[in-house]
């Protein structure tokens, strides 16, 4: 559709609303014919700024400069040596300035004239385009306001005023102080769209972009019709000037037009300054990754010693000596005392339970009681991870930090951002507790020691994979492995070789019923048995109290504290979920399996073919027996590998009817036959045991009574519930 010119309503009047936008886009990119042709933009820019700057009209219509630093400052461009760059240039914007002044004068359309001017720089960029167009507007208008402004005090401008009608031009100018406006207005929406132009393709030429990035092709889509409006908006203004000089009503648009045309830039605008915007997150983006890739390297490689990591970690932003606090004795020590040690990075959010304290508080002690055993010689640092930092969230930080007894960052913003994101990338922090360990050369070596810790304390120094992968190949299905650590006695019953049976459960009747019958049998049997009460899995402080109470008042046996008893399970959780890395076979072995496991962690050897029992299976059965609030024990012999985990009630009724296997224990000793005739029990008397497990990944899970597989079900549970059922 042609755009046509309605002389009576003036030379800026055009059916452009009508016009269809693809079309017209079509026309404009017709009109570009290379990128050949080219200049330094940002020198042209300044001077354009310099005319364009400043523009205003007092209360009166009179044109009105006002001062300012920004602007002062802009005019030292007009002394910075440009000449060399506006050699040729002058010899463009004097032939769009005839174009316009010519097509102004015979009547032509703005868009016929805009096109005309494409036509004339059809080989400069399309952000050149721009500065020239605008470049030959602005010394119109730029004369404009010389005369305007000068006549009254220097005799050549006003000389020209007076050639150009400006006296009574001037009068007028407070009827006209609307157009006047709307003309400025438009101005500075040309300026605006002209510096983003110019910002977005030199965005185009970063070195994070090549010419067919998404982004680039997305962000300057709309370049040729905002270039397009740019123009056609100059050539409107100066058309305005004209016939304002000339005092042509006919050709006076009215200032809602030109206003109208000033909202279609900063629209047009609006959408660069968008793509403009994506285009820098794009490139902050790209930073970032490639500081975070610097940093990941730095952390996953050996160095002299951790000083480059731990800086990494713990910077300051005013760049002086990153500093971390006590908990403990409550002051700042420098990261140089973290030298040469295995530092553990204990990440969590502010939303911290109990459980997750335990395992600390359970084992850091043993290493503040003695610091210079070897596999003492490691500091925790607690790092607080959270979205968004309030000062309630610093108070709360505060009061945690002052409760634990190891090493913490001193502020939140201590951690770098990048820092935060490789936690949560890397190491993948959600929300559940990691314990993420660094060796002594700087290195990142374990990215959750959590269960580690929980499972060897401070055996498992190093904290290592490897150290974890030897330790699971030097354990069996033990009274050592199942309670190490838990309880004082232990140690010295094992080296006595004595029986010991570990149990619990919540039925104060069966626990009476069960320690007096099992001493009974054990002394007619003539061997030394230790009973040690230890609760039940998931369970409630206030009763498992209560249990405790009756059985020492009682005497019925020896008992863990709660919180001991808290651990003990805890860490036979972490023991079913841990999963050790798989071990490469040796070629010699003969063996076609790329890897295999320790034949007593979870299963033989795949070369083998079949499972046995092992410490998953004895894990397993364990948590699923404690589960029950009836009961639950775990025997073992005079050595330690005689073990086995058992029912509460099967096992009661097994041991009174003591007569039926009194023999075979003779002949193969009190816990093989108690072991024999209680599965014999079990497979007469099936009654399989549900098992609650927090979130895990774990499958094929067999019943602990049937052993057939067991289904996987969800169950969640609010925080007055988790004492029996578990975390979600």
């Amino acid at each position: 559709m042609a755009i046509e010119q309605s002389k009576g309503e003036g030379a800026s009047t055009y059916a452009v609303s009508s016009y269809n936008g693809s079309l017209l886009r079509n026309q404009i990119i017709e009109t570009h014919h290379s990128d050949e042709l080219t200049f330094a933009l940002k020198p042209v820019l300044d001077i354009i700024e310099v005319i364009f700057s400043r523009t205003t009209t007092d209360l009166h219509g009179n044109v009105q400069v006002f001062s300012s630093q920004a602007s002062l400052a802009n005019e030292k461009v007009l002394y910075s040596g440009h000449q060399d760059i506006l050699v040729e240039l002058p010899i463009i914007t004097a032939a769009v300035s005839r174009e316009v002044f010519c097509n102004w004068f015979k009547g032509v359309a703005a868009h016929n004239t805009t096109m005309d001017i494409l036509h004339i720089i059809k080989h400069y960029s399309w952000d050149a385009k721009l500065v020239l167009a605008v470049g030959s507007f602005a010394m119109s208008f730029g004369g404009f306001r010389l005369v305007s402004e000068l006549h009254s005090t220097n005799p050549i401008a006003k000389a020209v005023a007076l050639l150009k009608n400006f006296p009574q031009t001037l009068e007028l100018a407070g009827i006209l102080k609307s157009m006047l406006e709307a003309i400025f207005l438009v101005v500075k929406a040309i300026l605006d769209m002209t510096k983003s132009v110019i910002e977005l393709y030199e965005l185009s030429h970063n070195e994070y972009f090549t010419a067919e990035s998404p982004e680039i092709i997305a962000a300057t889509a709309d370049i040729p019709t905002a270039v397009y409006w740019t123009i056609q908006s100059t050539v409107d203004c100066a058309s305005q000037i004209m016939s304002l000089t000339a005092m042509d009503p006919e050709y006076l648009s009215k200032s809602w037009e030109l206003s109208s045309l000033a909202h279609k830039l900063e629209m047009i605008r609006s959408q660069l300054v968008k793509q403009i915007n994506l285009c820098y997150k794009f490139i902050e983006k790209k930073k970032d990754d490639e500081i975070f890739n610097s940093m990941a390297r730095v952390l996953e490689t050996s160095h002299i010693d951790n000083s480059i990591s731990l800086n990494l970690l713990f910077r300051e932003k005013d760049g002086s000596q990153p500093m971390l606090y006590d908990c403990l004795h409550q002051n700042l020590v420098p990261i140089e005392d973290l030298k040469g040690k295995v530092v553990g990075l204990y990440i969590t959010d502010l939303n911290i339970v109990s459980e997750d304290y335990l395992i600390l508080q359970q084992i850091y002690p043993e290493k503040l009681d003695d610091r210079n055993r070897i596999e003492n010689q490691y500091e925790i640092v607690w790092i607080p991870v959270m979205d968004n930092w309030t000062n309630d969230k610093y108070w709360q930080f505060e009061n945690l930090r002052d409760q634990m007894e190891w090493l913490s960052v001193r502020h939140p913003s201590q951690v770098a951002l990048q820092v935060i994101r490789y936690i949560r990338e890397i190491c993948n922090f959600v929300k559940k507790p990691l314990l993420v360990v660094m060796d002594t050369d700087g290195k990142i070596v374990h990215k959750d020691a959590t269960q580690m810790m929980c499972i060897w304390g401070n055996q498992a120094y190093p904290f290592s994979l490897a150290k974890e992968m030897s330790l699971w190949q030097q354990r069996n299905w033990t009274i050592s492995l199942l309670a190490e650590g838990i309880d004082q006695y232990l140690p010295t019953w094992i080296e006595e070789r004595k029986h010991i049976c570990l149990y619990g459960g919540e039925d104060m009747e069966w626990i009476r019923s069960f320690t007096r019958t099992a001493k009974a049998v054990a002394l007619r049997c003539g061997i030394e048995l230790e009973m040690l009460y230890a609760g039940k899995n998931r369970s409630r402080e206030r009763v498992v109290k209560k249990m405790i109470n009756v059985t020492q008042r009682e005497r019925l046996s020896k008992a863990l504290e709660w919180k001991l008893i808290s651990y003990f399970w805890l860490r036979m959780e972490k023991m079913c979920v841990s999963e050790p890395p798989p071990l490469a076979i040796p070629e010699e072995e003969g063996v076609d399996d790329e890897f295999f496991m320790p034949d007593d962690l979870y299963f033989v050897a795949p070369a083998q073919g079949k499972m046995r029992h092992s410490i998953f299976t004895g894990i397993v059965n364990m948590l699923s027996f404690g589960s029950s609030s009836k009961g639950w024990a775990v025997i073992s012999g005079d050595t330690e590998k005689m073990l086995f985990e058992a029912d509460g009630e099967l096992l009661l009724k097994a041991l009174f009817e003591h007569e039926k296997w009194k023999e075979r224990a003779e002949n193969d000793g009190f816990v093989r036959a108690l072991e024999i005739y209680y599965h014999q029990l079990c497979n007469d008397l099936p009654h399989c045991i549900s098992l609650i497990l927090s979130d895990t990944e774990l499958k094929g899970i067999s019943c602990a009574a049937c052993n057939k597989p067991m289904e996987k079900m969800v169950k969640y549970s609010c925080c007055t519930d988790r004492a029996s059922f578990g975390y979600d």
